[in-house]
């Protein structure tokens, strides 16, 4: 079953630093170098969520430093499978 989560408004997002390999997240896919970001974590933990309403989302891309502004029907929903480039994978232990 999927769950619905609605954003209105606007909003000032930062990106998330590093991302837990296997965990689901919720972000964007930049408008400039095409790199996929989080700006949140997906509540449901499995990827189960639609991002929906009415919000924008101002965000900074965490890989080339360009700004973006997001729809809400833009937020993607994935699961990350490695930490970016230069970025340390936190063990859950």
């Amino acid at each position: 079953m999927t769950a619905e989560i609605e954003f209105r408004g606007q909003f000032r997002a930062t990106a998330l630093g590093a991302l837990q390999p296997a965990n689901w997240y919720m972000g964007f896919r930049c408008q400039a170098c095409h790199e996929t970001f989080a700006v949140l974590d997906d509540l449901t933990g499995a990827g189960e969520i639609e991002p929906m309403g009415t919000g924008t989302f101002d965000v900074v891309c965490p890989a080339c430093s360009a700004p973006n502004r997001f729809q809400a029907g833009d937020m993607i929903v994935f699961q990350a499978a490695t930490a970016r480039a230069g970025q340390d994978v936190q063990s859950g232990t």
